[in-house]
């Protein structure tokens, strides 16, 4: 966690974001003439929706004292301007106006740490290349996932769930199904990203996945009941549910009574779940680093229901920085429905 200035610079960003965001897009443009020719009428718009994001990321990562939260997702701009074919040094650029901008409107005592996280990034520029395919022809689950992708953005998703559910049927394990299918996520994912597909495609295979599981949730073997209970949330902002659906499944597989709560629940909501459903565990997901304040004020409710409910943390936003889930406050964190389920379970049996 911060310390005292490091958080009066995250707030102050917060707080000011739109406001900077404005001023940065102006000088950008203002710099940067040409750009009004290349972006058109959208372009003040455009820019300072990119800028409202930086200085968003900015102080997340500011408090959370992590600079590889906000190099991270410079980095993931980049890539996205290459390969929408948008000059990265644009990119570039525009983080230059939101130094030059943070110089001059934050107070003295305000700006080293923003401005050292922005050099921070710029120095990173160089570092990666744009994030490859996950897929592998020699592994069966990519082959399966590849297939279903295809019949998926083919506007076959009938046919597409009948080769998971059927390929499940003839053997495949039900932890190996689920992993197809979050392959052909991840890769879909990495595909929107890179301007390989629509957000309407990305919208369709994700449509088309979330009805698979529920098929393979109903036909898959399920242990007796344990007596124990497992909430599983996106927290505020984070409106990808479909990481919290698979782990609960896979609770439910194990005997828990197993409560998916969905996606964007502020944190009041979440803790009245547990405080109602008696949690024995709640698993809490964050997809960006800009959720993470979010995360910490729901284990913050949670514990404030003073109950032995264990609480886990998981997504996207931890990847840069993995201990993180110890200065969000939680009891421990996973990367995948299998390590949740071992680790949740080891928590709660002591």
């Amino acid at each position: 966690m911060t310390n005292g200035g490091d958080t009066m610079a995250a707030e102050l960003l917060s707080a000011s974001g739109t406001a900077l965001a404005t001023c940065a897009s102006n000088r950008f443009l203002d710099n940067h003439p040409e750009i009004k020719t290349q972006f058109g009428q959208s372009a003040s718009l455009d820019w300072k929706l990119h800028f409202v994001e930086r200085i968003g990321e900015l102080s997340a990562a500011i408090l959370e004292q992590e600079p590889a939260l906000f190099v991270s997702r410079v980095r993931w701009s980049r890539d996205a301007f290459r390969a929408r074919e948008v000059p990265e040094r644009l990119l570039r650029k525009s983080l230059e106006s939101l130094l030059e901008i943070l110089d001059e409107e934050l107070p003295v005592s305000c700006r080293e740490v923003p401005k050292a996280y922005i050099v921070a990034a710029l120095n990173s520029f160089d570092s990666l290349e744009l994030q490859a395919s996950d897929l592998d022809a020699n592994d069966p689950a990519s082959k399966l996932a590849m297939q279903y992708l295809l019949h998926v953005l083919e506007g076959n998703s009938g046919k597409a769930i009948k080769l998971v559910v059927e390929s499940h049927a003839n053997g495949l394990s039900t932890a190996d199904t689920y992993r197809t299918l979050m392959i052909a996520q991840d890769e879909i994912g990495r595909m929107w990203h890179q301007a390989e597909i629509n957000i309407a495609e990305e919208h369709v295979v994700t449509s088309t996945t979330k009805r698979a599981m529920a098929v393979l949730a109903y036909q898959s073997e399920k242990q007796p009941p344990n007596g124990l209970t497992v909430l599983a949330a996106a927290v505020k902002g984070n409106v990808h549910d479909i990481g919290v659906q698979v782990v609960t499944d896979f609770f439910e597989f194990a005997g828990w009574r197993a409560v998916c709560l969905g996606g964007d629940l502020p944190a009041t909501e979440i803790a009245q779940a547990v405080k109602y459903f008696d949690g024995s565990l709640v698993l809490l997901s964050a997809a960006l680093s800009t959720q993470l304040k979010a995360v910490r004020e729901t284990i913050e409710a949670v514990r404030g229901l003073n109950t032995p409910c264990k609480i886990m943390v998981g997504g996207t936003a931890m990847h840069d920085v993995p201990d993180i889930w110890r200065q969000l406050g939680a009891d421990a964190s996973a990367v995948s429905p299998t390590e949740a389920l071992s680790t949740g379970s080891r928590l709660v049996n002591g």
